[in-house]
């Protein structure tokens, strides 16, 4: 959490920045046109945002006359257990961006506006390869294909049980320092439990084994991103159509990671 502060005092303090930022004449800052953020952040370490903030964030935004974009291109279309992770904290942006999942396999991104802001002026806007027939036909089935199977709730339900099992995995492997996420959007956070912690209750990041762990990962067949500080974080993105058994499979399979790279249980 920016500020060095977490938890509530830390959404907060976020908040209260932000809006002192945007109404202080001499803050230096210009009222920006507009405040793009990721419900879930994707790159920075699988952080899902705090549901009061992003709640209070829509609020100033629409005081102020801001759009609110929110970058869905990892979390949306059912990743998260909901079609977009906003939905989590029940507000509405003005503007969605979208991409990955809705392709279905093939390139494609789509930039969702509420009506009233659809005055887009005449000239030329254009993409060598905009517009992709197969791509929006591939598209429109899988927006059907995940409406019509519930493929939402079926993510929610697998991802509470994942947690639940990598929570008791963390129990016996202490180098699992946090895990979380929504979802089939999950974080696991490799530290060094053996170091002092930070202000924040916070074990120091090990990168070098979570770098470790993603080789030892993918010799045993998985595949694993990493990000977050210092590449720590083990980011978990199955196919939305992961089955039960593959679930536990995985698990298997991460636990002989952990062994090999040297991590001993306790």
């Amino acid at each position: 959490m920016p500020l060095g502060i977490g938890g509530e005092a830390g959404v907060k303090a976020l908040t209260y920045y932000f809006e002192n930022l945007i109404n202080d004449v001499e803050s230096g800052v210009r009222k920006p046109a507009a405040v793009i953020l990721e419900a879930v952040q994707g790159e920075g370490g699988v952080n899902p945002a705090p549901v009061e903030w992003l709640q209070r964030i829509r609020k100033v935004t629409e005081e102020h006359g801001i759009l609110l974009i929110v970058d869905e291109v990892q979390a949306g279309f059912a990743r998260t257990g909901k079609f977009f992770a906003f939905e989590h904290a029940g507000i509405q942006p003005d503007i969605i961006v979208m991409s990955k999942a809705v392709g279905g396999g093939l390139p494609l991104a789509v930039l969702g506006i509420k009506k009233q802001f659809d005055a887009w002026e005449p000239g030329h806007h254009t993409g060598t390869f905009r517009g992709n027939q197969l791509a929006m036909a591939t598209g429109l089935t899988t927006l059907r294909h995940l409406r019509d199977n519930k493929i939402a709730d079926k993510v929610a339900a697998q991802g509470e049980w994942l947690k639940g099992k990598l929570a008791e995995l963390q129990k016996r492997y202490p180098v699992i320092g946090h895990v979380r996420g929504l979802g089939l959007m999950i974080g696991i956070e490799i530290v060094k439990p053996n170091e002092a912690q930070d202000h924040m209750g916070c074990y120091p990041a090990d990168g070098e084994l979570s770098a470790l762990l993603q080789k030892k990962c993918f010799e045993a067949g998985l595949i694993l991103e990493r990000g977050g500080r210092h590449g720590c974080v083990l980011r978990l993105l199955p196919s939305l159509l992961i089955s039960d058994a593959e679930l536990d499979v995985f698990l298997d399979k991460f636990e002989q990671a952990l062994l090999a790279a040297g991590v001993k249980p306790v």
